[in-house]
């Protein structure tokens, strides 16, 4: 019997019910085709569930009622998504300030850029802080609004004072926290919907906000190479500081209600929930999937090289850059689309396997580039540049939508927000230490702004490298089930399902 489903009578002669807790003229169904909240919050702990008993045939029946998913839920979890697209505004200015105006070579700006991801590997921690620490009684506004404030703070002082590499990153450390923060605010919010439900309904909800996400992407691919041409990376900077500050209004219009449970208890069990999610991370269908999620992100990678390349090399103006930005992410979104239409029911292993595989033959393509062949053959740079970001980008999200997915149906009950950031930061502190790896190799290659004679070394380590984690694919479940629901459920429930 499903968890949340509770009567006195059998499940098999239980009548659908209609938003209005009428019984339907279907008749009856079963309950696994009923779309319902989960039966706690993952921030608050609060019970989700709405019931209303009725009497049918003489049998009591309690149901919980029908809840879709409504805009507003849509709309904030989708901004916060698309301002973590739109954050990328920030990436050729920050580039081309570091190289231009700071002089440092490929391997410092690589570190500098990696590391300013090291706030998305804490992600619990700021799971932790919204439920033992409300702010007026709340736990997501106060913090949304104060990730806005620390955004556009930050980036007005990279805008306004920075002159040094390490300061500079201090700022934009400050900037990815805060968009962090809010990401960790939005990412409960989908796992709380997506519990219970089905790999398919998962994985809708997953590829509709992420596709804001890679929305916010593409207009800040476009403009982040032509607005270069009419102001100056500091005013990038400072364009930088407005969006933060739309989470003001996001934080306004956030589904909350006031929490007024007992503070005290709850900080006080919260060396006891870490024990829990320290022991659940330790079960074997948890454990093996994040280690493979987090080795298959931390194989090396090429990092800031390409900057240099194309632009000391290849010479392309930081319009044809946005331009190769822009084709990225329009394939990206394209990724999520295709994801979610025609493989949101495929099991995860063959999707992970083939789209590594494509991905590293088509990477090892970049070498025809670093040698020039493709002008031997009559191939404009342009041309080759664009059509390799456009695939690459496609079979990327395609990569990555999978380990979304299952992501969120690793996460046992009552721990779920959580439990998701946890993961989502081993994946993020994957990406931070293959890109460490791959500046080291930098570094080791001599690969310098003025000398890229050992770069065909680095871009052949680093899509070779891609493939090794496939020995452990094994790691990855076979199929969709939701195994952090089953870890949810009693012994008693289990065997009551088993035997339906």
């Amino acid at each position: 019997m499903s968890s949340w489903f509770s009567t006195k009578g059998s499940v098999d002669d239980a009548p659908i019910l209609s938003e209005d807790g009428s019984v339907g003229e279907q008749g009856y169904q079963r309950t696994g085709d009923i779309l319902i909240k989960p039966d706690k919050d993952p921030i608050s702990g609060t019970s989700n569930a709405e019931y209303r008993s009725i009497n049918v045939n003489g049998h009591d029946f309690e149901y919980p009622l029908k809840k879709g998913v409504s805009m507003t839920f849509y709309f904030v979890t989708s901004w916060i998504l698309f301002l973590q697209g739109i954050s990328e505004l920030s990436g050729l200015a920050v580039s081309y300030f570091y190289k231009n105006e700071l002089k440092v070579d490929p391997a410092v700006l690589s570190t500098v850029t990696s590391l300013t991801a090291l706030p998305w590997t804490i992600k619990p921690l700021y799971g932790l802080i919204t439920d033992g620490w409300p702010i007026f009684g709340y736990r997501r506004k106060p913090y949304i609004v104060m990730c806005g404030i620390a955004g556009c703070i930050s980036w007005w002082v990279m805008a306004t004072f920075v002159n040094e590499v390490w300061f500079g990153f201090s700022m934009m450390f400050i900037a990815s926290m805060a968009i962090g923060f809010s990401n960790v605010i939005a990412e409960g919010m989908i796992v709380e919907k997506s519990r219970g439900q089905s790999q398919e309904f998962a994985s809708h909800l997953q590829a509709t906000v992420h596709g804001a996400q890679a929305v916010g992407g593409i207009i800040a691919a476009y403009f982040s190479g032509m607005l270069l041409d009419y102001i100056t990376n500091r005013q990038m900077f400072m364009l930088c500081a407005i969006f933060p500050l739309t989470l003001i209004i996001v934080a306004l219009i956030s589904p909350e209600e006031k929490f007024t449970g007992d503070l005290a208890s709850i900080r006080n069990g919260m060396t006891e929930k870490l024990r829990e999610l320290f022991a659940a991370m330790m079960q074997p269908q948890i454990l093996k999937p994040v280690a493979f999620v987090f080795m298959l992100n931390a194989t090396p990678a090429t990092g800031s090289t390409w900057f240099y390349f194309y632009t000391n090399t290849l010479g392309f103006s930081s319009n044809f850059l946005g331009t190769i930005n822009v084709v990225g992410a329009v394939c990206s979104l394209g990724g999520v689309l295709l994801f979610g239409n025609f493989l949101a029911n495929t099991p995860f292993r063959p999707i992970l396997i083939w789209s590594t595989i494509i991905s590293t033959v088509i990477g090892l393509t970049q070498l025809i580039l670093v040698f020039r062949w493709n002008v031997q053959y009559g191939i404009p740079d342009e041309f080759f540049c664009l059509g390799e970001s456009a695939v690459l980008s496609v079979l990327g999200w395609i990569n990555t939508m999978p380990i979304l997915v299952l992501a969120s149906r690793l996460c046992p009950q009552g721990m779920e927000a959580t439990m998701y950031a946890l993961i989502m930061s081993v994946n993020n502190l994957g990406g931070v230490l293959g890109a460490q790896f791959g500046a080291l190799i930098t570094w080791q290659l001599a690969i310098t702004d003025d000398n890229l004679d050992n770069f065909w070394i680095l871009v052949l380590i680093c899509n070779l490298s891609t493939v090794l984690p496939l020995v452990f694919i094994g790691w990855i479940p076979a199929d969709g089930k939701d195994y952090g629901a089953e870890m949810g459920k009693s012994p008693e429930e289990g065997n009551t399902e088993h035997k339906e």
